[in-house]
């Protein structure tokens, strides 16, 4: 009989080991589906803000390039380097300035949608779809060139 119980017990080990228990992902959110913040995405809603237009690309040596039209008619691009690790999307912008969030990264669509949700803080939540950052807005000619950014402008990360 003790036989039988321990056969049990190995073979419930065994199917939850081959059946999918625990993801050995620890970035993996449940309930969400495999993903990489690597490419370029355009978010299509922000929960607290609905005038807004941004578009990222996260490259994957680390670094990002972020183009976003908040305040002003044009877009203003920012870069810098960011980490994902454990599930959480951070950064620096290249002017040595924090993200003001740090961000939990969940993925839905097969990887082509990322939901982006504040960590600290207000919890901001934007969602991205993955898509080709326009050619007018990559060579900067949506941008107000002649004024330079400044470190106290409003970012989006």
């Amino acid at each position: 009989m003790k036989n039988i119980k321990w056969l049990w017990i190995v073979l419930a080990a065994a199917c939850l080991t081959a059946c999918g228990g625990d993801s050995d992902d620890p970035g993996k959110q449940p309930g969400s589906e495999d993903g990489t913040v690597a490419g370029q995405w355009h978010m299509v809603s922000w929960s607290t803000l609905t005038a807004a237009d941004i578009y990222v690309s996260f490259d994957e040596d680390g670094t990002f390039e972020l183009y976003q039209r908040l305040t002003k008619p044009t877009f203003e691009h920012f870069s810098g380097s960011y980490s994902y690790a454990g599930g959480t999307l951070s950064g620096v912008y290249s002017d040595d300035a924090a993200w003001g969030n740090s961000y939990r990264v969940s993925f839905q669509a097969g990887g082509s949608q990322m939901t982006l949700t504040g960590v600290s803080g207000t919890a901001d939540v934007a969602l991205f779809v993955r898509t080709t950052i326009p050619e007018e807005i990559l060579s900067g000619e949506l941008e107000a060139s002649a004024v330079p950014v400044r470190s106290d402008a409003l970012r989006f990360l």
